[in-house]
């Protein structure tokens, strides 16, 4: 479930962390907004897996910083909080996001070992290779082109 659209904040987030090095700071402040973005993002896929009514409530506390503090939001807020922290969404969030952190891992391990793979297939061609000839009845051995 991850796969597919789980990794996709994470590379982003790589993404705009590399490109940050090189930008104005507006630019820097663009990113860093975007990222956090993904981040929240990441957070609302990973309780959604748990619990779809409490990452509803989440996205709402994001997306509202006085979402806990104002009374017009006392009823979502306290039922958030009772949502958030149940021993059985808590234990299921934290297995979903060591599962996300383990895909991700395997496909850093996965590209580790294509990237090995790929140089290993084309070090022949770095190498000298040596072959073997006869001139006048004597074998010798000389660098192949």
């Amino acid at each position: 479930m991850l796969c597919g659209q789980g990794l996709k904040p994470i590379i982003w987030t790589m993404i705009l962390l590399g490109l940050m090095s090189c930008a104005t700071p507006e630019q820097k402040a663009a990113q860093a907004k975007a990222a956090e973005e993904a981040r929240e993002r990441l957070v609302v896929q990973l309780a959604a897996q748990c619990d779809a009514h409490t990452a509803e409530l989440m996205q709402q506390q994001m997306q509202n910083p006085a979402f806990l503090s104002d009374p017009f939001y006392a009823k979502e807020a306290e039922e958030y909080q009772k949502s958030v922290s149940a021993p059985l969404f808590q234990s299921c969030y934290k297995l979903a996001w060591e599962n996300y952190l383990n895909e991700v891992r395997l496909q850093e391990m996965r590209t580790q070992e294509m990237n090995r793979r790929w140089h290993d297939e084309f070090d022949w061609m770095r190498q000298p290779r040596w072959c073997r000839g006869y001139h006048q009845g004597k074998p010798f051995v000389y660098r192949c082109g």
